[in-house]
Order: structure tokens, then C-alpha cells, then sequence
């Protein structure tokens, strides 16, 4: 079997699903060996060493509609002349890939050349057009990241049922086993009770629920303190401003976006985290968020928006507040102070429960779903 990873991905940026194909890259080429090819938009020349990589070179082309469709193009061009090149039997060929556009592409080809090879399609969201279902039903396999995923895809595609794989994760957890950085060294407050939020602010241009963190420190006492890592761009001063609306502005710190390798230091830094996702359609269908692996990896108390994706794997060890709610978010928060033992024996069952949610784990589970 010859297993090819396609993605127009640019590895050029930080992003959340660069961070997620990435971590799969090496897994699979540490699986797969020689039998592993990655297909990338583009890649820098010190990235994925030891990889087997055709480098399509998308840097150049700037962004924008247009040039977002662009490599899609050439990719629908390019993919037969790459199909006819391999040496491999077609039939013991499998193609993976989490880009919709690649997989839409890939199975037209594969119908109109009426070739064998297999798909596997892994899904982050539905996309409420024909995309769903046309690969949904002409994939070989299907994973997903979480079972409500796995019953939206069915209820929208019909697909059967036993096609598709849930399988959690990821998270490195070598990243979290470096020594600690103090309080200080990191810049924060030693004699205040630390309620953290680390990540990005905004994902696809949507609020993620720092402003109800912030608003909900008007019910806390001033003693505890929010720490945001993670502002891009003028987002401290847009924060800044809802701080001021609340009167908590001497109560908040913004951090920029620190190096993926240094985010559990100031995890660990914390007393507690908060996922703080608003009740909206993509973090309630299918938006799971690699933070929550994350967060149950850093040993800290977790406190959480009751959404469902999330509860799938940390209802049972972290304390949920309703989403949306300022109000319930503070009372959580001072329920977790008050009930400092409870709040860490949930936490240390999380530390414990990630243990098996690792890249490594998550690569496994994809495999055994193509056997």
C-alpha cells in the first residue's frame, strides 16, 4: 500500500490546521516509511526532513479569491500526469486528505479515469453544499473528530455509518515536560490568582470568547487577574477597549502569539484555563478545538463552555460553565478557588486522560480505520 497525503496547504504560517497536518505528517512518514508521499502547497526547505515531499511551490502567489482558487486550478491539471507517474498498482494506492477542494478534485478524477485507488477523508466541518456529500459517499473512509461530526455528516450525507472513524486528538506531549519557566521570567503577577486564556483570539474572522472572559471579571474578586496570550495585530488595543467598558482594564494582560514550543509554559503558569467558545454554530457542530488536549496536557484546572464537542472528552474532568454567560463563567471560576482539591483532582484526571490522545495515538487510530 502506498499511503499519499494531499494538501495545497502553505506551511508558512502558525496556523491551527497547519499545526494539525503538520503533526500528522510526521506521524504517517514515521509509519509509513518510504510508502508515505506528501503532496504540499509549499514548504520551506528546513521543514519535514526525511519526508518524501513534491513541493507544488504556491509561495509566490499572493492571496485573495482568485489566487486562493488558483492552485486548485493547477492542481486538477497536474493531478493525472501525477496519478500516471506512480509505479504503484493503482488499487493499492490511498489518498488522504482534510482539504475538501483536493478531495472533490481527486475523486472527479478517479471517476472519469475510472481508476481504483482509495480515499480517506478527514473531516473538520461540514460545508452545507455539494461538497458533503459527494465526498462523503465516494470515499473509501471517513474520520472525524468528534461523534457529533460523525452524526452531522450522516444526517446530511447519508453515508453509512461504519465508514466513519471518530478519532480524538492531538497534542506533543514533550512539549510540556520542559522545565518550568517562573511567573516572573514570563512577565506575570506572582501574588495573583491567574486565569488564562492561551491561543488565538479570532478563528475564520469569529470572537472565540475572550470578551465574556473579560466580562465576567466584574464579578470576581480583585485579586484575579486574566491573561490572554495570543493578540495578532492591533487586538490588544480592540480588547483593550471591551476592558474599559467593564472597568477591569488594570485586571487584564495581553500577550502576543509566543512560538508553539512556548504556549505550555505560560499554561503552566496559570491557575486556571478557560474555554471560553460562544454557543454559534461552529463551535456547537463541529469547531473541536485542539486546545482542549492541550489545556487537559498543562495539569492546570479546566473551567469550559458546556458545548458538546468539548464535553465528549473533558465533561467528566473539568468544571462546565453555560456558554455565553459572564456570570456563570465567575461563579465557575470562584467554585474551582474555593474547591482548590476538587479543581485539581479534575485536573490531574485530565493530565492523566490526554495520555491517550497524543499524535502518535491519533495517527495509530487513522490506520487502523484503512486495515
Amino acid at each position: 500500500m502506498k499511503f499519499i497525503h494531499l494538501t495545497v496547504k502553505r506551511f508558512n504560517a502558525s496556523s491551527a490546521d497547519s499545526i494539525y497536518i503538520s503533526h500528522l505528517i510526521c506521524q504517517f512518514n514515521r509509519h509509513f516509511g518510504e510508502k508515505y508521499q506528501l503532496i504540499a502547497g509549499d514548504k520551506s526547505p528546513e521543514q519535514f526532513n526525511g519526508v518524501n515531499v513534491i513541493n507544488l511551490r504556491f509561495r509566490s502567489w499572493k492571496n485573495g479569491a482568485l489566487h486562493y482558487w488558483l492552485p486548485y486550478v493547477y492542481y486538477f491539471f497536474w493531478f493525472p500526469y501525477f496519478l500516471f507517474s506512480q509505479k504503484t498498482k493503482r488499487s493499492e494506492i490511498i489518498f488522504f486528505s482534510s482539504d475538501v477542494n483536493v478531495l472533490v478534485l481527486s475523486i472527479w478524477w478517479k471517476k472519469v479515469l475510472r481508476c481504483r485507488f482509495k480515499v480517506c477523508s478527514d473531516w473538520h466541518l461540514l460545508f452545507n453544499n455539494f461538497k458533503d456529500g459527494f465526498v462523503a459517499r465516494n470515499s473509501d473512509y471517513l474520520i472525524t473528530t468528534s461523534e457529533k461530526l460523525k452524526k452531522g455528516l450522516i444526517t446530511r450525507t447519508g453515508v453509512d455509518a461504519h465508514k466513519i472513524m471518530v478519532v480524538y486528538g492531538g497534542v506533543d506531549l514533550s512539549n510540556y515536560q520542559n522545565p518550568l519557566i517562573s511567573r516572573f521570567e514570563l512577565g506575570l503577577p506572582e501574588d495573583k490568582t491567574l486565569v488564562g486564556y492561551v491561543g488565538l483570539f479570532k478563528t475564520m474572522g469569529m470572537e472565540k470568547g475572550v470578551n465574556t472572559m473579560i466580562e465576567a471579571l466584574q464579578y470576581l474578586d480583585k485579586e484575579t487577574v486574566m491573561v490572554f496570550v495570543g493578540a495578532r495585530g492591533e487586538q490588544k488595543e480592540e480588547y483593550g477597549k471591551i476592558t474599559e467598558t467593564f472597568h477591569v482594564e488594570n485586571r487584564c494582560i495581553f500577550i502576543d502569539m509566543q512560538p508553539t514550543e512556548k504556549m505550555p509554559q505560560y499554561e503552566k503558569a496559570m491557575d486556571m484555563l478557560v474555554i471560553p467558545y460562544p454557543d454559534k454554530p461552529h463551535f456547537r457542530e463541529f469547531g473541536f478545538p485542539m486546545k482542549v488536549y492541550e489545556y487537559m496536557a498543562s495539569g492546570k484546572p479546566i473551567i469550559y463552555s458546556k458545548l458538546d464537542l468539548a464535553e465528549e472528552v473533558i465533561g467528566d474532568c473539568a468544571i462546565g460553565f453555560e456558554a455565553d454567560n459572564a456570570k456563570d463563567l465567575a461563579e465557575k471560576i470562584t467554585e474551582a478557588k474555593k474547591n482548590k482539591e476538587k479543581s485539581l483532582e479534575l485536573a490531574k484526571m485530565a493530565e492523566t486522560k490526554v495520555k491517550d490522545y497524543t499524535w502518535q495515538k491519533k495517527a495509530e487510530r487513522i490506520l487502523e480505520c484503512l486495515k
